[in-house]
C-alpha cells in the first residue's frame, strides 16, 4: 500500500498479486480523499478507482462493501439509467446468488431508516445485496463454460482484458443522498472537458438544478413530416444541415416524491437560458426522438388510477411566441430551436 499525499486530494493506492514471487500486480485500487470539501455541502464522496486483469479462468471480481445499515438484503438500481427500481432479495431452490444480482447502469444503493450508500458509476456493472448490510458490485469476470446442457449456446466469457472501472462513493442521510445522486450520476458520466477557445467568452446555457441537457446539436438534415419522404431523402444523401436550427431536448433528473424541493416541475424561458447562443425567434416542440411535430401525433389514451399530470399545466410551446417551458418529474421533451439570422 502506498499513501501519495496532495494539496488537493490525498491517493490511497493498494496493489494485489496473485503470487508472491509475481513482479506485476494483477488488481488495484486507488482511492482518492480530497482534502477538503465545499462549504455547506451535505454529505461527501470518496473516488475509487480499479484496475483489474487479465483474470484466472473462472474468476469474478466483485467489490464488497459491508456497512451496519438494516437493509434486509435490499437494494436499489437504475435498471435503464432512468428509473429506480427497488430489488428485494429472494430465496430460489437454484442459483440464488445470480439470480440475486441485478444491472446497475449507473447507480446503486441501500438504506436503512436513516442513511443511505450510494454507489455511482461510469459504466454497466452487476449489483446485489447478498447479507445484510452489504453492497457488492461485480467489477468484472472471466468465465468458461462448455456444458451439455446450454443446448449449444455459447455462455463463454472467457474475458482475458484488463478493465479500469471507477466508482464513487457516498454515504449519508436519505433527504442530503437523494437531492445529490442523480447530479453526481451524470457528473461521473459526463466528465468535463477543458479546452483553450481563442476567442472572447460566451455566456453558458444554466439550468436549474433538477434539470439536465441531454442533446443540443445541429441535425445533419431537414425533417420532413412525412416520414416516408423524410426516409428517401437520408437514403440518397440528398439533405443538408440547417445550421439556424438547434435540436434540444431536456430531462427532469427526478422521480416524484424523490425530493421535497427538486421533484418539483421546473419552468424555463428558453430565450433567457439560449440567449448566450443567439437570439431565439421561434421553439417548436418534436416528438422524443425529434422526427415529428408533436401537433401531428395522435397519443394513445388509457385510464389510469393516478394522473401523473394532474395538478401540472403542461407549457404550450410554438403558440403565439410562447417561450416558457415546463418539465415535469422524469419527463424528457424535444424542441427544435430556431435562431435569428445575424
Amino acid at each position: 500500500m502506498e499513501i501519495v499525499p496532495g494539496k488537493i486530494i490525498t491517493e490511497i493506492r493498494q496493489y494485489f498479486y496473485r503470487e508472491e514471487a509475481d513482479e506485476d500486480y494483477t488488481y488495484s485500487v486507488t482511492t482518492r480523499v480530497p482534502q477538503s470539501f465545499p462549504r455547506g455541502r451535505l454529505c461527501y464522496r470518496l473516488e475509487q478507482s480499479y484496475s483489474l486483469g487479465p483474470l484466472v479462468v473462472n474468476t469474478e471480481a466483485v467489490l464488497r462493501t459491508k456497512t451496519s445499515l438494516k437493509n434486509n438484503r435490499t437494494l436499489f438500481t437504475d435498471d435503464n439509467g432512468y428509473q429506480m427500481m427497488k430489488r428485494p432479495s429472494r430465496t430460489f431452490v437454484n442459483d440464488t446468488v445470480a439470480r440475486n444480482y441485478y444491472p446497475m447502469v449507473r447507480m446503486a444503493y441501500i438504506e436503512d431508516e436513516s442513511s443511505r450508500l450510494v454507489l455511482l458509476s461510469e459504466r454497466a456493472h452487476g449489483a446485489s445485496s447478498q447479507s445484510e448490510g452489504e453492497l457488492e458490485v461485480m467489477l468484472h469476470r472471466r468465465l468458461w463454460n462448455n456444458q451439455e446442457w446450454t443446448l449449444s449456446y455459447n455462455l463463454t466469457l472467457n474475458d482475458s482484458s484488463v478493465v479500469r472501472p471507477v466508482l464513487w462513493m457516498t454515504l449519508g442521510s436519505l433527504a442530503a443522498t437523494s437531492s445529490l445522486y442523480q447530479r453526481e450520476a451524470l457528473e461521473l458520466q459526463h466528465r468535463p472537458v477543458v479546452m483553450p477557445i481563442d476567442r472572447s467568452p460566451i455566456r453558458p446555457v444554466v439550468l436549474p438544478d433538477n434539470l439536465h441537457l441531454l442533446t443540443l446539436s445541429v441535425p445533419g438534415w431537414v425533417y420532413n413530416s412525412n416520414h416516408t419522404l423524410h426516409l428517401r431523402n437520408i437514403e440518397t444523401g440528398s439533405t443538408q444541415p440547417d445550421y439556424d436550427r438547434v435540436l434540444l431536448r431536456i430531462m427532469h433528473l427526478y422521480e416524484k416524491g424523490e425530493d421535497p424541493v427538486l421533484s418539483q416541475p421546473s419552468t424555463i424561458n428558453m430565450k433567457e437560458v439560449l440567449q448566450g447562443m443567439g437570439e431565439v425567434r421561434a421553439l417548436e416542440e418534436r416528438s422524443l426522438t425529434g422526427t415529428w411535430d408533436i401537433a401531428d401525433l395522435q397519443r394513445w389514451k388509457w385510464k389510469a388510477s393516478e394522473d401523473p399530470g394532474r395538478g401540472v399545466s403542461r407549457s404550450s410551446v410554438g403558440v403565439r411566441g410562447e417561450f416558457n417551458v415546463t418539465i415535469s418529474p422524469k419527463e424528457i421533451r424535444t424542441f427544435f430551436v430556431y435562431f435569428k439570422l445575424k
